[in-house]
């Protein structure tokens, strides 16, 4: 570790090197480029007073003077003003802004280091300029150019504060030293004393070496914990005494230091000790930290007390380093509040809370930014510490939380009424204290929620007619003031009343009947939108009101025991909102065109899903078996059942929703999007109005629906002359008519397979039928028609599997389906004729499916080996031979139709469906075999009658399949269970070989040589570039086999002979497939190939290799391509591979010295010494700093020992570097004023619309 720590210190050194050399060779260019700014300021600047002068000819004004001589810019201190002084009166001429003459008393020398003085603002007067346009315009802030003085100064502070953290790194890394404890311990003090004090006196003795001085005396107060650290490993005392003892010498010395260097850093620095020492005194008196932070809250509070009353405690450094601090107390109590919550009592919870109040509110007074964070932190910890006074004085839970929502709703109305002095005050937008007003009501809503929740039962009347009340009458002003939320506040708040509601149902009607009168009266006096809203929760809180009145009517009317409560209370809300919503539907303005309309047509929808909501709860209700119900709690409601209530709800609401949709049929024309949801909605209704009909105890019930919803989706059917409302009413008569047989059967108790077939029947037939008679018109095939078709297409096929894979798949119904199936694609395919030629042959592959399905069920074993069909008809030997057969017949098709688009599509399914089934069927058989030869010679044809080369590419992945699969059945006949890698090896290579026969047959080799397929479907010369398609898989199969016998071969022969297979490969590349602007790498690519080759090689036969020597290795390669690259004579690649080598030969070294391989080692080292004579040969400055790098770390590594030594000695050859030339500056800046180097310029930006500054 201590090694690396070395390099890590040599590489930062190196690099400040670097960068301070860059900086030196930039200065130069510096001083050019401010010289050429200057003379391009001055140049504008003469330009616009001509410009002036012109413009002055013309209006009669003298135009402004220039200076008769350029005045010579002086050095600029940050004491010294931006602006020059300049005298008043007419005689005097107009400064040039390419000067700055700083401010300063005479018989006071500007300080050495002018930025370890704090900033006094200049008193100078501005410079009073001739009158003229351009003096007209406030002059803008100047922009200030590092003079070369003040970029030495800073480079030389950089120098010694890494000086100084070198030195308490080597402090820190003395104190494992093998030395005696007492001596380490002197030479702690002796060295933190030496640069304290040396430091002090430095600065105050010395002006020039002021940096020097504060970077030796922080460098002293850095050593003062490493101190600490020793004394309490030698002397033996407690923790926290030495703690105290040395966190008070270090709140003294930087407070000391602070007072002479005038520093705002040191400052906080002593707050900080000033913390710790009050830290270190607590846990030294073993007292907790909370009562220290306390202590520190209310000095702080004390503090800001002060400074509110004086501007002088304000301006004081230390206040403003102490005030920084104490912003961060709040949460740093808050969170030891949080951390100690568990000991601490209510008593003392009050008083933190009290504290932390007033220090916000005064922090709010004192402070601009974060006022509204500061003002919300203090009203939180408000209501905190009211929480805390109500424990303490022994509330209730519910007083407690009834207390806190008052303080809420109070604050909520204080904002309401007091709302334009409170923006002001904190500048909030109207729209921010909207959503406070919203949040503090909906906070007094949760607290008064939760005192309904833990209120006992004596305490429930009290809060239901007095507080809840009182706390109601909180959104009066709002009401009065027509503000939508106090409204929504008063609809919520009678909501509360139900929380906690054990025993008098009627006891929320008061709050309900005043929340509905309060709402009556706000909608009589709201208009527009506002109105419309208001009607809206009006409305929701009525039902409500119905529930609980239902509720009232059970408890009034029903026994004790019936247990009412909660049926009553759906059935009530039912039957209002279903009353409501009729009400509504007999308005005659319903349909009035308008804002109205959308709010009536919401409300409608809102009523509609309430009703299938309650319905659906019903339902539920009354489907409760006896053994989990009584029966005496079957009878709920004015004397009736639930399932009574259920059917004369259910079928009201049938009732108004068919109502609905034949009453909003009127809508306007503009509202054409409209209809089309309110036709959408009825559907959605009446189909969830009907899955709600079924059940067993009243199956009547759904074919009544069900009749009811068919004649009125017929009647929308005949009516609708829309054509995409067609569709979806035929098809929603269809699911009516379907389900309604299914549901018809089931209640005649057929089995499952009985009641699937006459779905099929239900669905099939009547879809043949309408297509035979539009085939028998020749009439174009209506579009619903086409979709009912499309839809049965796919829905026959997924209703099968859902079918059999729930239930079980019977013989008779599967074979039922599928002719259907195949039925329905024909006759589709027959009838619609206005369909595109290629679309159109989608309707086939039902067809196609069917057969191969018909051929292949009769063959397998069911799962039910019932129904009507209980056997099987042939083996499955025959059905793939009947499979094949329809794929050659289809492949002869293929051949006889070429050039035909008008079947491809359905000629392909035939061809590859069939055969695909056959493969997978009877996969580890010859049948498998032969159906992937069989699509193996399709693809090969289909080249040329397709004229497409890009089938090639499947058929050679077919014919390396089949290959395969025929030397697995071969070695299956040997008693083999399985393919070894070499079975694979040999299936590649033959693979291969049959490849390159094909290329050969289709052109491959003769002259001129075919090119490669475009991206498209045709080609012009598809056998040509089908030829290179197989030759280049003719390729990848030989890597293939060549890697996987590299790879897995297990025998060294096999190893070598798959490397030799794999170079063999590239060598083809290079001689038919590489493009003629790669040859040119192609020696580079077989170097890096025949290396990674033998690597692989060797890891596989004689194990891996260390790092080291992969890395030498690697290395020796690259070395190799650079003299490739130099005995060829072509230098494109070689900086690139010498810089890969040097990479190499830096991890060569890296991992050498990990592993100690003493032979990497030395490669490396040569690497890196032929790396530096190669660089000098070349030229290269960075070759040769990398191999003299490399090997001077190489070397410092031996001596990593010494780290202590190397710091101190890097320290302070620093800081003798830094004190040199800081001394040397001091010596330029004492030279005359003549020879002084001049002071960059201080460059105005450009003034006023005339631009008169430069541009």
């Amino acid at each position: 570790m201590t090694g690396w720590v070395i390099i890590t210190i040599i590489l930062i050194l190196l690099a400040f090197s670097f960068g301070r050399r860059q900086g030196k060779r930039a200065e130069s260019r510096n001083e050019r480029h401010l010289d050429a700014l200057q003379q391009a300021w001055q140049k504008g600047y003469d330009d616009a007073l001509n410009y002036l002068g012109k413009n002055a000819a013309v209006t009669g004004r003298p135009p402004a003077r220039a200076p008769s001589e350029p005045t010579t810019p002086e050095p600029a201190t940050p004491e010294a003003n931006w602006h020059a002084a300049a005298p008043s009166g007419p005689s005097a001429p107009a400064p040039s802004y390419g000067s700055a003459v700083p401010h300063q008393p005479a018989q006071q020398p500007a300080p050495a280091q002018p930025y370890l003085q704090p900033s006094a603002p200049s008193s100078a007067p501005l410079a009073q300029p001739i009158a003229s346009p351009v003096a007209l315009a406030a002059p803008a802030k100047p922009i200030k150019v590092l003079t070369k003085r003040e970029r030495e100064l800073r480079n030389i502070n950089i120098t010694l504060y890494v000086a100084a953290l070198m030195i308490v790194a080597a402090g820190a890394l003395f104190l494992s030293f093998a030395l005696p404890p007492l001596s380490k311990l002197i030479a702690f003090f002796l060295l933190t004393a030496a640069f304290y004090g040396g430091g002090l006196l430095t600065y105050a003795l010395k002006p020039s070496l002021r940096p020097a001085g504060a970077a030796f005396a922080g460098t002293g107060l850095a050593l003062l914990p490493l101190c600490a650290i020793a004394t309490y490993t030698t002397a033996g005392l407690s923790g926290p005494a030495i703690w105290l003892a040395f966190s008070a010498i270090g709140t003294v010395a930087v407070g000391y230091a602070t007072l002479r260097f005038n520093s705002r850093v040191l400052a906080w620095v002593a707050v900080l000790i000033l913390v710790s020492t009050a830290m270190a005194s607590a846990a030294a008196m073993q007292r907790g930290v909370l009562y220290y932070m306390l202590i520190l809250l209310v000095l702080s509070i004390i503090l800001m007390i002060l400074a509110v009353r004086s501007p002088r405690v304000r301006r004081s450094i230390f206040f403003q380093a102490l005030f920084g601090t104490a912003q961060l107390l709040p949460a740093f109590v808050f969170a030891l509040t949080l951390i100690l919550f568990e000991p601490l009592t209510s008593r003392d919870m009050f008083w933190i809370f009290a504290l932390l109040t007033a220090q916000l509110l005064l922090s709010v007074r004192l402070l601009a930014n974060l006022r509204l964070v500061r003002f919300y932190a203090a009203r939180a910890s408000f209501m905190l510490m009211l929480a805390a006074g109500c424990h303490y004085l022994d509330f209730s839970g519910t007083a407690t939380w009834v207390v806190i929502a008052f303080a809420f709703g109070i604050q909520a109305v204080a904002v309401l009424l007091y709302a334009s002095g409170y923006r002001q005050a904190l500048g909030l937008r109207a729209d921010v204290v909207r959503i406070e007003r919203a949040v503090l009501w909906g906070l007094g809503i949760l607290a008064m929620t939760a005192a309904f929740a833990l209120a006992p039962t004596n305490e429930e009347s009290i809060l239901r007619y007095v507080v809840l009340p009182l706390f109601m009458a909180l959104s009066l002003p709002g009401l009065l003031r027509s503000i939508k939320l106090e409204a929504g506040v008063l609809a919520v708040l009678p909501l509360l009343s139900l929380v906690n509601w054990k025993e008098h149902t009627w006891s929320p009607l008061p709050a309900f009947a005043v929340a509905l009168l309060g709402l009556s009266l706000a909608h009589h006096r709201a208009k527009s939108v506002h109105r419309l809203v208001l009607g809206h929760t009006r409305w929701v809180l009525g039902l409500v009101g119905a529930g609980v009145l239902g509720a009232a009517m059970s408890e009034l009317t029903a026994p004790w025991y019936s247990g009412s409560i909660g049926p009553s209370i759906v059935i009530a809300a039912l039957l209002v909102n279903l009353i409501w919503w009729a009400a509504s539907l007999a308005q005659r303005s319903f349909l009035a065109p308008g804002t109205y309309l959308v709010h009536r047509m919401a409300r409608v929808g809102a009523s509609a899903l309430i009703a299938v909501v309650l319905s659906l709860t019903l339902r539920l209700r009354s489907a409760v078996p006896n053994e989990v119900l009584p029966n005496y709690e079957r009878v709920l409601f004015l004397g009736q059942s639930t399932l009574i209530w259920f059917m004369i709800c259910l079928l009201l609401s049938l009732g108004v929703v068919i109502a609905s949709g034949w009453r909003l049929t009127g809508l306007p024309d503009q509202n054409a999007p409209l209809q089309n949801v309110v036709d959408a909605s009825a559907l959605g209704l009446i189909g969830a109005l009907y899955a709600l009909s079924f059940g067993e105890d009243f199956w009547v019930l759904a074919i009544v629906v069900g009749l009811i919803s068919l004649g009125y989706v017929l009647f929308n059917l005949r009516r609708s002359m829309d054509q995409r409302w067609k569709i979806i009413n035929a098809a929603a008569a269809q699911v009516l008519f379907s389900s309604m047989v299914w549901w018809f059967a089931t209640s005649l108790e057929f089995d499952i397979h009985g009641r699937f077939s006459l779905l099929l029947v239900s669905l099939g037939i009547p879809q043949l039928v309408r297509l035979a008679i539009s085939i028998r018109s020749a009439k174009a095939l209506r579009k619903e028609l086409r979709f009912i078709a499309i839809g049965l297409l796919g829905g026959i096929p997924l209703a099968t599997l859902a079918y059999g894979q729930i239930i079980g798949f019977d013989r008779g119904t599967v074979l039922l389906a599928t002719l259907f199936f195949g039925l329905l694609g024909l006759a589709a395919f027959k009838a619609d004729s206005a369909l595109d030629k290629i679309s159109r042959q989608f309707y086939l592959i039902a067809p196609s499916l069917s057969l191969v399905l018909i051929s292949c069920i009769p063959a397998t074993s069911l799962w039910a080996e019932s129904g009507w069909i209980r056997s099987s008809w042939w083996s499955a030997e025959v059905a793939c031979a009947i499979l094949l057969v329809m794929s050659l017949v289809a492949v002869i098709s293929e051949w006889r139709l070429r050039g035909n688009p008008k079947y491809s599509i359905a000629v392909g399914t035939a061809i590859f469906l069939p055969a695909t089934v056959a493969a997978i069927w009877q996969e580890g058989t010859w049948w498998a075999v032969g159906a992937w030869l069989l699509a193996t010679v399709a693809l090969i044809l289909m080249v040329h009658t397709r004229h497409s080369a890009w089938y090639a590419a499947a058929a050679s992945l077919t014919l390396g399949t089949a290959i395969m699969r025929a030397v697995f059945e071969l070695r299956q006949a040997g008693g083999a269970w399985r393919l070894e890698s070499m079975d694979v090896v040999w299936s590649l290579l033959g693979t291969g070989i049959a490849l390159y026969l094909l290329s050969i047959f289709h052109g491959r080799m003769k002259d001129p040589e075919p090119e490669y397929p475009e991206f498209g479907y045709r080609h012009d010369e598809a056998p040509g570039g089908a030829s290179r398609i197989y030759f280049l898989a003719m390729l990848l199969a030989l890597l293939l086999a060549g890697g996987i016998a590299h790879a897995t071969g297990g025998q060294n022969w096999f190893i070598i002979g798959g490397a030799v297979v794999i170079f063999g490969v590239a060598v083809l590349v290079r001689y038919f497939e590489l493009g003629q602007r790669l040859v040119a790498y192609a020696v580079d690519g077989y170097i890096v190939l025949a290396a990674l080759l033998a690597l692989t090689s060797y890891a596989q036969i004689l194990g891996t290799p260390q790092a080291s020597n992969m890395a030498a290795y690697a290395c020796i390669v690259t070395v190799l391509l650079v003299l490739w690259r130099n005995i060829k004579a072509d230098a494109r690649l070689e900086k690139y591979y010498l810089l890969a080598a040097s990479v190499a030969g830096s991890l060569t070294l890296l991992t050498a010295l990990v592993e100690s391989n003493s032979v990497a080692q030395i490669i490396g080292l040569v690497f890196f010494g032929a790396l530096v004579a190669w660089g000098l040969k070349l030229g290269e400055r960075l070759l040769i700093w990398w191999g003299a790098i490399a090997i001077t770390l190489s070397i410092l590594w031996f001596l990593r020992d010494l780290a202590f030594l190397w710091l101190v000695i890097i320290g302070m050859g620093l800081i003798a570097a830094a004190v040199f030339k800081l001394v040397k500056v001091d010596k330029q800046n004492s030279l005359p004023e003549q020879i002084r180097e001049p002071q960059a310029p201080v460059v105005p930006p450009a003034q006023g619309p005339e631009g008169d500054g430069p541009r």
